[in-house]
């Protein structure tokens, strides 16, 4: 290398992301530093070129001086080496492997430190099958970053037969490099066994290998119709011993040697063989890969989870953990339930948990190592204050994301000029005879059901995106008996528009309630929301209730609320996006500010996690279950409307 010129500025620009990396959040700079400088080690040992040694040198000079250029003095990196990080560290390096076995494809080197004079340098180039090997490779580490046991027994196999098949190759500066890269990997792979504790289901196994017996039966038959027709395209002729001998060869991917192709055609038809089987294994694997023990409900689950309910408060939405597709986890000594919804890999928990106080950090230390082993991310999402207090001692984060609206009850009045709008609607109803009326929905006729779904259906209508769910309810769920109606009927019974709200229980009995539907009926009494929601206030006081929540609007916040942290600026990207795509039809942000015209307080809501690496996945995952039922032709359909104009959506819709 000491004859060998560079001018080339790459190396400048990795000791610039180094030192960057000083400044970057904590989380994203131990990733930048480990994936980056793991990427630049693989290609300095196996390709060992001059500008592979001036990039590691580059970044490395970085890394050490970006603190002072930050304005600080270096310190020692906390490193908790723990099962979760053992999890992404392995990945990463996987993953880190796959990507400079393909960049030295492209441009290979002479084995690095451990080339000598006379070795010959290997240009095998880019092939399909290197690139199939190292999508396969990122495939095993995404699912090694899930902690599936499956795969790490699948790579460590495969490690260790390459690293023992490179004893069969003649010496060279590329076997040993590729020797010490795969020992590496192997050795960090069996240190770090005890991570890997999600097993996959039985059940996937037996479709397996179902799978791959329905496909070699598949096979051997076209094999035989195929030596039939062509018995005379081989050399010699194929006879049935042949056949079958060269079926089993192609199923471990070589030829028998018994027989040769005469002509394309059978060329073709025998190398078929051998590609379908593979591409069946190759999906067979990922689908292996991908499988993880799915949550099993609890026996009884409903009836404990309300009788939780009834007896704890927990947060003002924990109603909605009755809903259908929550989940219900029960701690070992049934004293404490989280409800949650599998999306993906992530555990995504409704509020927070319910049960004695006490008992929380301990119950959410045992949800996450039910989640560990499962492969699963937990995350509470929309915790209060108390849960965000717990997460630093259980080694978690906390990012607020929204905002509960509370209107405590006991001297509420809507007097004065900030009450204006709810005032004026309460008058107007009254002159038009507009009255609130409270039921159920079990209780309601047939003729007020119907009339509802007409409301709802008509309000869904004008969306150009199926109905939301997750924190979001739809007339499924006001089919409870817990659950009131507030109707707003005019003198003709034409219902203008209705809400629905949920209970809060503490020591068994109501304390307040918590909005959750609010839709009106289209051209009817406008000002009918502000109608239902100050009546509602005033009866509630009545009755002796101790608050009502407005709940949080979903994918809104205050405008001040958010602080400025790292961590929630990644995840508040993804929800402001997902926020600002869907406004025109849903109006999260106008909901907002229609509920600040009654003047609440706002109690912080958080996401609370233990694995900050997960924020991206986390954030999408959030994104789905509000939007559980939109497919590719509901996102394409909501990208055309956002180019033509649109119709601006009421506040109180």
């Amino acid at each position: 290398l000491g004859k060998v010129r560079d001018l080339g500025i790459s190396a400048g620009g990795f000791a610039l992301l180094g030192a960057l990396s000083a400044v970057m959040q904590p989380v994203w700079r131990a990733r930048v530093r480990v994936g980056v400088g793991a990427y630049l080690f693989a290609m300095l040992l196996g390709s060992g070129l001059i500008w592979d040694l001036e990039h590691f040198l580059g970044f490395l000079l970085g890394v050490l001086l970006g603190p002072l250029l930050a304005g600080r003095i270096p310190r020692k990196p906390r490193v908790r080496w723990n099962r979760r990080t053992q999890r992404t560290a392995v990945a990463l390096v996987l993953a880190v492997s796959a990507i400079s076995g393909l960049v030295e494809s492209v441009e290979p080197g002479n084995g690095g430190p451990f080339h000598s004079a006379g070795d010959a340098t290997i240009d095998s180039g880019v092939t399909l099958s290197l690139v199939v090997l190292a999508v396969f490779i990122l495939v095993l580490a995404d699912s090694l970053r899930r902690g599936h046991r499956v795969a790490w027994v699948l790579t460590t196999a495969v490690l260790g037969i390459s690293f023992v098949s490179l004893f069969g190759v003649d010496p060279s500066s590329e076997r040993t490099a590729e020797m010490v890269l795969t020992g590496l990997q192997t050795l960090l792979l069996l240190v770090t066994w005890r991570a890997f504790t999600a097993r996959t289901q039985r059940r996937a196994f037996r479709r397996a290998g179902r799978r791959l017996l329905t496909v070699a039966v598949g096979l051997f038959v076209y094999t035989a119709i195929g030596f039939g027709v062509m018995a005379d395209e081989f050399t010699p002729n194929a006879t049935l011993a042949d056949a079958i001998g060269e079926f089993f060869s192609r199923l471990v991917f070589t030829p028998s040697g018994n027989i040769e192709p005469t002509t394309t055609a059978a060329n073709w038809f025998v190398t078929s063989i051998g590609a379908v089987w593979l591409i069946v294994i190759l999906v067979t694997v990922v689908g292996l890969l991908y499988s993880s023990r799915r949550p099993r409900p609890e026996p009884e689950a409903d009836e404990r989870l309300h009788q939780l309910l009834h007896q704890h408060r927990s947060s003002n939405i924990q109603w909605m953990l009755t809903w259908k597709g929550i989940t219900v986890w029960f701690s070992g000594d049934g004293s404490t339930a989280v409800g949650f919804e599998l999306v993906g890999s992530v555990a995504l928990c409704l509020a927070d948990p319910v049960g004695p106080p006490e008992r929380r950090a301990d119950a959410l230390r045992e949800f996450d190592a039910y989640c560990f082993d499962r492969g699963w991310i937990p995350c509470l999402f929309a915790a209060d204050q108390a849960s965000a207090d717990l997460a630093p001692g259980l080694g978690w984060t906390s990012v607020q994301v929204a905002e509960d609206s509370v209107l405590p009850l006991a001297d509420l009045e809507f007097k004065g000029k900030v009450f204006q709008d709810v005032r004026t609607a309460i008058n107007k109803a009254g002159k038009q005879e507009v009255t609130l009326e409270a039921t159920r929905w079990e209780d309601s006729k047939p003729v007020v059901q119907d009339q509802l779904h007409a409301i709802s259906e008509g309000w869904v209508g004008d969306k150009a995106l199926p109905e939301m769910g997750f924190t979001l309810g739809t007339l499924r769920e006001a089919d409870d008996p817990e659950v009131r109606l507030h109707l707003a009927v005019d003198p003709d019974r034409t219902i203008e528009g209705f809400t629905s709200w949920l209970p809060v229980h503490e020591d068994g009995e109501v304390v307040g309630w918590t909005l959750d539907l609010m839709r009106r009926r289209e051209d009817g009494f406008r000002p009918v929301m502000e109608f239902l929601i100050g009546s509602s206030g005033m009866q509630f006081k009545e009755e002796g209730y101790r608050f009502m929540s407005l709940s949080a609007a979903p994918l809104a916040k205050a405008p001040d609320a958010m602080a400025g942290d790292s961590d929630q600026k990644v995840l508040q990207t993804l929800l402001d996006f997902l926020g600002k795509t869907l406004e025109p039809y849903y109006g999260f942000q106008s909901l907002f500010a229609f509920k600040q015209k009654f003047r609440p307080e706002h109690h912080p809501m958080y996401l609370v996690f233990p694995d900050s690496t997960a924020l991206g996945e986390i954030g999408i995952a959030v994104c789905r279950a509000y939007m559980p039922d939109a497919g590719l032709r509901d996102w394409l359909g909501t990208g055309w409307e956002m180019l033509v104009p649109h119709k601006e959506p009421a506040a109180h819709e």
